[in-house]
Parts: C-alpha cells; sequence; structure tokens
C-alpha cells in the first residue's frame, strides 16, 4: 500500500551532523576546514594568555613620582622642598620606602647623606607626600643635587620595582656675605689692621652665625677689637637681625714674604659643625721692608736651652728704605720665668719693671740719624736661670722670648703710612733637666737582705737597688736606663716599686735594663721619683777580701724631651758596699772578709 503524504502536514527530515557533512566535502576542502580550525583555536588561545597578561601586567610609568621646589636659591636660604608619589596603577604597591640623597656636605644641619621612609602600602588611586626643609649651600652658581628613589613591590607580581627622581637646584648668591679690607699699604713685618665685613643679606633672622678666617704663614695675631671666640681667628656673632652687617677689626703682622693670601668665611654653627655659606680670598701684596730687623742667640735662631746656660743676644738692623732716618728707636723685651736677670749685661737702657731694652740716640749713636743703607748690631748678654721655678703642675715648657721693634717718625714719601718700623720674636725653648739616682741598701722595708754584713768571701749577702729618677720642666719619652752587673753579683729577680714590670735583666751580657718610657714634667718634684726596686747576691771573690766591692756599675739614662726634641742623657755613679744612704752599715760593715 502506498502512503501519500499530506500536503497539509509534510514529513520532518532531521539536519545532518558536522561528521556526516564532512562526508559531503571533498579532501581538499577538508584539509582547509581543518586549518581553519586549528588556526581559530590558536588565536582564541593567545587572545586568552594576553587577556591575562592584560589584567596582571604592572606598568611603573604609572606611580606618579618626583621632586618639586625652588629651582634656584641663596646658599643657605631654607625652603621646602615637596617629594610626592601617587599610585596611578591598577595593583595595590606594598612596602614602598622612600630614600633620599642629600648632596654631602651641602645642607645645614644634616650630616647624613642617605635618608629613608618606610612608607607600608599604598592603595590604588592614592599617594602622599613628604616635605624637607632644607638649607642648601655651596659656591656661587654652583648646582646642587637632591635625589631620590621609590622603591616598591606590586601585589600581584613578584619583581620589585624603583622610580627615581632628581632636583637640580642653582645657587645664587648667598644669606650671609663677608668681604675683607687691607690697609693701602702693607709692609712686611710692620702692625697692619684688616677689616672682616660681614652682612645679614635677608629680611630673616640668622641664628648662630660664625665668622671663621684662615691667616697666612708668617701672620702673627695681635688683636682684634671683637674677641675671638677661639683660636684668634672665629668669631661667634650670635644672631644676626635682618640686613645687620658689622666689622671685625683685626691687627696683626706680618712676615717679609711678597705675597700672603687671607681666606675669609662666614656661615653658621649647627650641632657643633660649622656651615660655610660663602668665602673670599684675599692677596697682599707686600712692598719691599724699608727697614729690617732680625735677632739671634749664640749666633743662631734654632737653639734650645739648658738650665743655667749663658746666651748672647744680636738684633741686627738695616736701613733699606733710600733715605735718612731720624729718633729711631730699638726697644727688645724680655719675657720668660728662666731668665736670670741679675746677669743681664748690656749698653742699652734697661727697665726692670717692663723687663724692656732700649736703644736710641742718646746711647747708640747712629740711631740719631741712621743713614741710607745703613746697618749694625746691637748686642746684650744673659743667662738662664740654674734652677727651675717649678711650683705647681703648670710651671712646665719654660721659652725664653725676645720680642723686638724699631721705629722712625720719617717716613719715605711712596709710603702712605704715618711712621715706619720694623719688629722681629725669637722664642727659645728650655730643656728639662733629668736626674738619675742609683742607690743601695742592706736595710730596706721594700724588699728584705739577708746575709753575713760585712759581706764575706764565698757567702752571699744580698742588697736592694733603688734607681730613682726626677724629671723638672718637660715630660719626657722613650726612657731607659742601663748598667751593667759586676762580677761576683747575680741577679736575684726580686722586683718592686712602680717601674718594675719593664725592668728586665739580659744572663748573656748581664746588662740591666729599664725601660721607663714616658715621664712627666715634675716628676720627683711635685711627685714621688719614678722608682724601680731591685735586689742582687754578692757573693766575693778572695781576692776582694779588705775591700769594698761593687755591687752595680755606672747607671746611665737616654730619653727624648717631648717639648725641645732634645736628647735628654743623665748618669749615676756605681753602688758600692759602702752604701751611703743605708745609716745601718757605714764604712765599717763595708769591706769584705776573708
Amino acid at each position: 500500500m502506498v502512503i501519500i503524504p499530506n500536503p497539509k502536514n509534510p514529513p520532518q527530515l532531521s539536519q545532518p551532523s558536522l561528521i556526516q557533512a564532512v562526508r559531503f566535502f571533498s579532501p581538499k576542502q577538508k584539509k582547509i576546514l581543518i586549518f581553519a580550525s586549528i588556526v581559530f583555536l590558536a588565536i582564541l588561545a593567545v587572545s586568552g594568555v594576553a587577556f591575562y597578561f592584560w589584567l596582571t601586567s604592572f606598568q611603573k610609568s604609572q606611580v606618579d613620582f618626583n621632586i618639586s621646589g625652588p629651582s634656584q636659591v641663596a646658599s643657605g636660604e631654607s625652603d621646602v622642598y615637596t617629594i610626592s608619589y601617587w599610585n596611578n596603577t591598577g595593583q595595590l604597591i606594598q612596602n614602598a620606602s622612600l630614600s633620599v640623597r642629600y648632596p654631602q656636605g651641602s645642607v645645614v644641619g644634616n650630616k647624613q647623606i642617605v635618608q629613608n621612609f618606610d612608607l607600608g602600602d599604598i592603595n590604588v588611586g592614592s599617594g602622599g607626600k613628604k616635605e624637607l626643609t632644607l638649607a642648601l649651600i655651596g659656591p656661587d652658581k654652583s648646582i646642587q643635587k637632591l635625589a631620590a628613589s621609590l622603591s616598591y613591590k606590586p601585589q600581584n607580581t613578584s619583581s620589585s620595582f624603583e622610580n627615581d627622581a632628581e632636583k637640580e637646584v642653582a645657587i645664587s648668591g648667598s644669606v650671609l656675605s663677608v668681604d675683607f679690607k687691607t690697609p693701602e699699604a702693607s709692609l712686611p713685618n710692620v702692625k697692619g689692621t684688616y677689616t672682616i665685613h660681614y652682612k645679614n643679606n635677608t629680611d630673616k633672622v640668622v641664628q648662630n652665625a660664625v665668622v671663621e678666617a684662615a691667616y697666612p704663614d708668617g701672620f702673627k695675631f695681635i688683636s682684634a677689637d671683637k674677641t675671638p671666640s677661639e683660636d684668634n681667628n672665629k668669631w661667634n656673632l650670635g644672631d644676626l637681625n635682618p640686613n645687620e652687617e658689622g666689622d671685625i677689626a683685626v691687627s696683626g703682622i706680618l712676615a717679609a714674604d711678597s705675597s700672603a693670601n687671607f681666606d675669609i668665611a662666614v656661615g653658621v654653627a649647627a650641632d657643633g659643625d660649622f656651615y660655610k655659606f660663602s668665602d673670599v680670598s684675599s692677596q697682599i701684596n707686600l712692598a719691599a721692608a724699608p727697614l729690617k730687623l732680625t735677632i739671634s742667640a749664640n749666633d743662631r735662631r734654632d737653639i734650645s736651652v739648658n738650665a743655667g746656660d749663658k746666651l748672647q743676644f744680636k738684633i741686627h738692623y738695616e736701613n733699606s728704605s733710600g733715605i735718612s732716618l731720624a729718633n729711631v728707636v730699638l726697644k727688645a723685651k724680655l719675657d720668660g720665668a728662666m731668665y736670670d736677670f741679675s746677669s743681664l749685661a748690656t749698653d742699652g737702657f734697661f727697665s726692670g719693671s717692663n723687663d724692656t731694652i732700649t736703644w736710641n740716640g742718646g746711647n747708640v749713636a747712629g740711631f740719631a740719624n741712621l743713614a741710607a743703607n745703613a746697618s749694625g748690631d746691637v748686642e746684650f748678654r744673659i743667662g738662664a736661670k740654674s734652677r727651675y721655678p717649678v711650683k705647681n703642675f703648670r710651671d712646665k715648657n719654660f721659652v725664653l722670648r725676645v720680642s723686638a721693634q724699631m721705629n722712625t717718625p720719617t717716613v719715605p714719601s711712596s709710603l702712605d703710612v704715618k711712621s715706619l718700623s720694623a719688629a722681629d720674636d725669637l722664642s727659645l725653648k728650655v730643656n728639662t733637666q733629668v736626674l738619675l739616682k742609683a742607690r743601695g741598701y742592706y736595710y730596706d722595708s721594700a724588699i728584705k737582705n739577708s746575709g753575713p754584713l760585712p759581706p764575706k768571701v764565698g757567702q752571699t749577702t744580698t742588697y736592694t737597688i733603688h734607681w730613682q729618677i726626677t724629671n723638672y720642666s718637660n715630660d719626657i719619652d722613650n726612657t731607659v736606663v742601663k748598667a751593667i752587673l759586676p762580677a761576683g753579683i747575680g741577679w736575684l729577680n726580686k722586683k718592686a716599686g712602680a717601674g718594675a714590670d719593664t725592668l728586665e735583666y739580659n744572663e748573656r751580657t748581664n746588662e740591666l735594663t729599664w725601660s721607663a718610657g714616658k715621664i712627666s714634667a715634675g716628676t720627683g718634684i711635685l711627685l714621688n721619683p719614678y722608682e724601680a726596686i731591685f735586689q742582687l747576691g754578692l757573693t766575693p771573690a778572695a781576692n776582694q777580701a779588705g775591700s769594698i766591692a761593687q755591687i752595680l756599675g755606672g747607671s746611665s739614662l737616654t730619653a727624648a724631651d717631648n717639648f725641645t726634641g732634645a736628647a735628654i742623657s743623665a748618669a749615676a755613679d756605681a753602688v758600692q758596699t759602702d752604701l751611703p744612704e743605708d745609716s745601718g752599715v757605714g764604712y765599717g760593715r763595708s769591706h769584705v772578709q776573708p
């Protein structure tokens, strides 16, 4: 039976599957389809990876980091510099830290080169700023650099990042300025006045202002109208009011060099340091000296003096002005506690009230009118005291000084000064005196002795020796005392006294050495003598019977004077069995018995 479909209800046909559809493609179409599918899947995978990295990637350029502040300041001017940071990324920034690097030595009151700040975490769309109040210093027209770095770790990455920023600041002028004014005519060895001018150039108070001067070699400071705070070259001015200015007048003498440089600086003191805001250097060209003086002692200028020495001083003068000089006066002032004024011999006028010798036209004929190009000498003799005036610990390092000055009202027309003068100084250091004593005892409280007294042939008698050092006026160092033990004397290695630890005996050479080292001035005068005590044993030989035997050979001391640099020496006689310091022995118990 044939079923005829009803046109009103057509049969439903199903769609073919992909596999079924493929069966109808040709081989070439199949290859194209497979390739297109692979490409599609690859694109899909790459897109997915790219989308993932886009979601998790980090761009440090989106972290804003900069330093703002003035680009030009005066040296020492205080200003605010702001370091800003902002997180414009899509991630939390963790463990952020800020490191600021300052220009070394250019920030007032800041001894740090690097300063670190812990910022913690910085949220998305958040940030902050760090304000630093700094006073940068440096030479005019110099560039000072303020640098900073921001270190951090984004939340979704394992890497750390760092952003850097830098601010260049030009130094223009200074909060404080300084100037230096010199005499119109500068002569060597002539007292001159030099003026330091300082100024606060701002409308603010500058606290703890300081002026510091570096004098040239050969400059002798005499005085200043403002008392220096230290070393005759530093003045603490305190607080300077707005636009305040002032002068410091310094008087001094320059040596006979052709030129000299003065360096003057102004700044502030902070935390015990001096911060220089501005400085000036001034060169002074000296005119040829029209009048010259030179002092010598025993025809030298570099000697040191011993107590009791006789000294002959000579003051040589020269008139190089090219004209005759009228009414010349030469004065020499003697200063020093070791001068023996009772031994002074001079043809000048001596004043005991100020220890000054004066030569003028009354006792030197040529001084009434000193001819052009004339030269000559004046002399005097004086001795150093034989005893040191040591009464307390300040009485040390004695110096004998002679300060000479020659002047005349006559002035060459080429020089704009009121009078003409010349000066010279000579200082002679006094060496210390060191005494060494070697004393022997049988009856001694430091180390007890034994054996027959008087000593007997073949039997051992022990004795105690005291080495004592006295040092008068200067510290000494590298002090060494030595002596040889005679035949028949034995080292018993018993020691006492302050110097016992540095006492050594060499049995091969029979030499005893005491390395006493440094000994202070006044030892044995204001303090007890420095002492080493040791015991020796005497075993007399038959040929010594009836004689006084030697216990210790002569002792010698060497040292260096720390003040004068001179080599110091001293000696002590040998110690024998007669022991003059031991009243219990005496002459009758000093001879060796058979």
